[in-house]
């Protein structure tokens, strides 16, 4: 093969593969933006609906530990300085009202832990994105760029060749 000479099997391939691109790119932007969306979903829920949900648990287990108190006092003011095991099931809910004031606290603090963690994740995960993005900015616009070139020089050939072809068959 010359420098003046090319093999080319199909010149509406470059064509093809551009339109190709040109879907895959659309595809991936609005994947990248799906995803953003997404990835941001799990840090309003764990900064704004859990907490919430475990303030009110609070304050609700609050209530019931001083209503079993409350409950319990009663109980040893009627039985008086008798038997104190008459009071067994106060003393049962007070602990259980206790035991899920504790666990209500510690999922506040298991959610600014676990909201900070969140964050960096999300984060980093964007971090990412902006590099895809960047990606399909630069490197596939270069690409879609190459294949017009190609495209355009493919036409500029078979332009120079039709008319020797179209001379030599008359």
């Amino acid at each position: 093969m010359t420098a003046q000479s090319a093999n080319v099997t199909s010149i509406d391939a470059p064509r093809q593969f551009r339109a190709a691109l040109v879907r895959f790119i659309a595809e991936v932007e609005a994947a990248l933006v799906t995803l953003e969306l997404e990835a941001s979903r799990p840090l309003e829920w764990i900064e704004a609906e859990r907490p919430r949900y475990w303030r009110q648990e609070a304050r609700k287990a609050s209530d019931a530990v001083a209503e079993a108190r409350v409950a319990l006092e009663r109980c040893q003011v009627r039985i008086g300085g008798e038997d104190a095991r008459y009071c067994y099931d106060e003393r049962k809910a007070l602990e259980k009202a206790k035991r899920r004031l504790l666990l209500s606290e510690e999922k506040v603090q298991s959610l600014r832990r676990w909201r900070n963690e969140l964050q960096k994740a999300v984060e980093e995960l964007q971090v990412q994105f902006a590099r895809a993005k960047q990606y399909v900015e630069t490197d596939l616009v270069k690409a879609l760029a190459a294949l017009d070139r190609i495209t355009a020089a493919l036409d500029r050939y078979t332009q120079q060749s039709a008319p020797s072809s179209g001379g030599l068959a008359t």
